[in-house]
């Protein structure tokens, strides 16, 4: 069961579970005490340093403290379309690359070059196509292996949240959180206690014209490798077929 990745947090007497699935929704459901009126006023120490922050994870328990809290514990995650989650990704941590985590850019993205750029000769950083390579490879798992913990941003959700291996009270959706954002709070029976961060508008929904950009001029091969392994989230959670893309 891929336990390495869950995280635990406690609000007041109700203790839910959340999956580090979306970056957004990571941020946000850790202000729960309202603390932060909007998602842009939460500190980055508190988006990424789980642990300080009173979030350990689950490997850190015991197998029956880990069984104990996947039976009692209200648990959840929130999906986003596959490939505008890793346009995110992407962007995130190879574009912006925040300072407190240079190995994205430092040591992840030269491997990642090295293995899967078509023009030796180019010297820019990590392009989305290089990216892309590198996802739909059938083979990424030896780099995957080097890489560690660092993967949680792109890899499956199906590998990363093991929906078929534990029952999740609640799998809402990035397109539609500013509903499903309070429901959860509702269902977990904590919605009389805080309140749910400002979205700002727009940031939920899902751009397509922004996943025909980044995917301009990648092959259509290299397209329909990556989906072939993204298939799974797809179907799973709902998303159509990018059909724009692959045909």
């Amino acid at each position: 069961m891929h336990h390495q990745w869950l995280l635990l947090a406690a609000c007041f007497w109700v203790i839910f579970m959340f999956m580090v699935a979306s970056k957004f929704i990571t941020l946000t459901f850790k202000d729960p005490d309202g603390a932060f009126s909007s998602i842009e006023e939460i500190p980055e120490n508190i988006v990424h340093d789980h642990e300080k922050n009173g979030l350990p994870r689950l490997s850190s328990f015991s197998d029956s403290e880990i069984q104990k809290r996947l039976n009692l514990y209200f648990k959840f995650f929130i999906v986003r379309d596959p490939f505008e989650r890793l346009i995110s990704a992407f962007k995130d941590k190879f574009v912006h690359n925040p300072r407190f985590e240079p190995w994205y850019r430092h040591e992840i993205a030269p491997g990642i070059i090295r293995k899967y750029r078509k023009n030796r000769t180019e010297t820019k950083g990590l392009q989305f196509e290089d990216f892309v390579r590198y996802l739909g490879d059938p083979n990424h798992r030896w780099l995957d292996v080097q890489f560690g913990d660092h993967i949680i941003h792109w890899v499956t959700y199906v590998e990363l949240c093991a929906p078929c291996e534990i029952t999740y009270s609640v799998i809402g959706h990035h397109e539609t959180l500013e509903d499903d954002a309070p429901y959860i709070l509702k269902e977990a029976g904590i919605d009389h206690l805080v309140s749910y961060p400002t979205i700002p508008p727009g940031i939920t929904v899902y751009n397509k014209t922004k996943v025909e950009r980044y995917f301009s001029g990648i092959s259509k091969r290299d397209i329909r490798r990556l989906y072939a392994r993204f298939e799974g989230d797809f179907k799973l959670f709902g998303y159509r077929e990018p059909d724009f893309l692959l045909n």
